[in-house]
C-alpha cells in the first residue's frame, strides 16, 4: 500500500492536534496547574548501588566484618557434610578497600578456621575477638566453644582457645538442627558489644527446658528462643544474663539475633535486637534500655511505602543490622524461595530504629537469603549476599551458590525529619 505525502502529513498533523488536545485537558484540571502533590514520597533517604562483585565461588552465608583498620573480612561456609557436626568454612580478607580478596589459611595445628555465623568484636586496644557460632555441651549446663585473636587487623589470627559457656536453663538433649541430625549445643550467634564497663554482651539462642513447640516444616526439631550472654573477661567465660524473647512464634520461634548498642540520638545507649522467626514471616525486633534486663514486647517489623501510611511487612532471615555514622540504621535480609519473591534486601531507619523505610532489593534470583552489611566510609556500606545460577525453585538445595558484595551509597535527605504529608 502506498500513502501520498499529503496524507501523511494531514496524518502527523491530526496526531499532533489529539496530543495536544489531551495535554491541553489535562492541564485544564485544577489540582495539577497548581501543583498538586505528587503520588511519590521523596525518600527519607537516597540509597545509590555500587557495581557488583564476585567476592568467592561455590560459598554461602556470609558474614561481614569491618576492622578499624580498614581491613574488610568475609568469612562464610562452603557446605555441609552429612553427619559432620560443622561445615567447611572459608575466612577472606582484602586490605585494598576491597578490590583485591586473600583467603586466610589456618595451619594444621588451628583446624579449619572460625565457624560462622559465630561473631567478631573490636576492643579499643584494637585487639579483635573471633567467636565460632556452636558451643557443645560439656555436662551440667556447661559448654565450650572456641575463641580466636587478631592482633594486626586480621592479617595473623592466633588461637583457637577454649571459652566456657553457662546456660542453667538450656536443653541438652533430644534435639535435632535443620538438617534432621542430632545436636547437643547452643549458638553464640553473629553480635558481640562491648559496654562502657568493658563487659562483652552478646546474642544466642537455642532451646531451654520446656520449649516444645514444632517447627512448621520440621516437626521433630523444636521451636527456639534468643537470649542473651555477658561475659566480665573477654569473652573467656560467659553467663546467662536473660531471654530476649521466648517462643513460640512464628515457623521457628526467635533464632538468628542481631544486636547492637546505639551509639547516637536520642536513645544512645539503646540496644536493638531483630530476630528471624521462619521462612515467609517478617523480621521481628525487641528493645532494651537497661543494657538488656528488660525487653519490649517484640513486634514485626514494616516500611512504610505509601504518603497515606500503608505499610508492607519486612520479610525475610538472618537479619543483619548496623548504625553508620551519619545515624541512618540499615538491616539486610534475605528470601528463603518459599516466600517466591527471591532476592537480598536491604532496609533503612531514619529514627533509631523506631520506624522502618525504603526497602531496597539488591539482588534479584535464588539466594541463600543470608546478608552481611557494614560502613567502610562515611555514607558508603559494603553488603555482601549470595546468588545462584539456578532458576528452578525445587533444585534450590542442590544449587551452587556464590558470594557477591558490592558498595552502596547512603544520604539521609531533608525529608527524612518530617513525617509524610496526608
Amino acid at each position: 500500500m502506498r500513502f501520498s505525502q499529503s496524507s501523511v502529513t494531514s496524518s502527523s498533523r491530526g496526531l499532533r492536534l489529539a496530543f495536544l488536545g489531551v495535554c491541553i485537558g489535562l492541564l485544564g484540571f485544577k489540582d495539577i496547574s497548581e501543583g498538586a502533590i505528587d503520588p511519590l514520597n521523596r525518600p527519607a533517604v537516597e540509597v545509590e548501588l555500587g557495581e557488583e562483585q564476585i567476592i568467592t565461588r561455590d560459598a554461602g552465608w556470609p558474614y561481614l566484618f569491618q576492622a578499624a583498620e580498614g581491613t574488610t573480612i568475609v568469612l562464610g561456609h562452603r557446605r555441609w557434610i552429612p553427619r559432620q557436626p560443622e561445615p567447611i568454612v572459608f575466612t577472606l580478607r582484602s586490605f585494598d578497600g576491597r578490590k583485591t580478596w586473600q583467603e586466610w589459611q589456618p595451619s594444621p595445628q588451628q583446624g579449619p578456621g572460625p565457624v560462622t555465623e559465630g561473631t567478631a568484636v573490636q576492643l579499643k586496644d584494637g585487639r579483635i575477638l573471633i567467636f565460632d557460632v556452636y558451643a557443645y555441651h560439656q555436662g551440667n549446663k556447661q559448654f565450650k566453644g572456641k575463641r580466636w585473636v587478631s592482633t594486626d587487623g586480621w592479617r595473623t589470627v592466633n588461637g583457637p582457645e577454649s571459652i566456657h559457656v553457662s546456660v542453667p536453663q538450656a536443653l541438652t538433649d533430644g534435639m535435632v538442627d535443620d538438617r534432621g541430625e542430632p545436636i547437643s549445643r547452643l549458638s553464640l550467634r553473629r553480635s558481640a558489644l562491648v559496654l562502657k564497663n568493658g563487659d562483652l554482651l552478646a546474642s544466642a539462642y537455642g532451646r531451654f527446658e520446656g520449649d516444645n513447640t514444632s517447627v512448621e516444616y520440621i516437626p521433630a526439631m523444636k521451636q527456639s528462643r534468643s537470649y542473651l550472654l555477658r561475659s566480665k573477661d573477654e569473652g573467656l567465660t560467659w553467663t546467662y544474663a536473660g531471654t530476649i524473647a521466648p517462643p513460640p512464634v512464628g515457623q521457628e520461634g526467635f533464632g538468628e539475633p542481631v544486636l547492637i548498642q546505639l551509639q547516637r540520638g536520642p536513645h544512645a545507649g539503646r540496644l536493638l535486637c531483630q530476630m528471624r522467626v521462619g521462612r515467609e514471616h517478617a523480621v521481628y525486633q525487641t528493645e532494651s534500655d537497661d543494657e538488656g534486663q528488660t525487653w519490649s514486647t517484640p513486634h514485626a517489623l514494616s516500611w512504610t511505602y505509601s504518603r497515606f501510611g500503608r505499610q508492607r511487612e519486612i520479610i525475610g532471615v538472618d537479619p543483619d543490622l548496623t548504625e553508620m555514622s551519619n545515624g541512618v540504621l540499615v538491616m539486610g535480609y534475605g528470601h528463603k524461595p518459599d516466600y517466591r519473591d527471591d532476592g537480598n534486601f536491604l532496609a533503612f531507619s531514619v529514627d533509631s530504629g523506631v520506624t522502618w523505610t525504603e526497602e531496597t532489593r539488591i539482588s534479584t534470583g535464588l539466594t541463600l537469603a543470608y546478608v552481611g552489611v557494614r560502613e567502610t566510609a562515611p555514607e558508603t556500606l559494603f553488603v555482601v549476599y549470595t546468588k545462584t545460577d539456578e532458576t528452578r525453585p525445587w533444585k534450590y538445595k542442590g544449587a551452587t551458590f556464590n558470594t557477591y558484595g558490592r558498595s552502596v551509597t547512603v544520604k539521609p535527605t531533608q525529608s527524612s525529619s518530617s513525617s509524610p504529608g496526608r
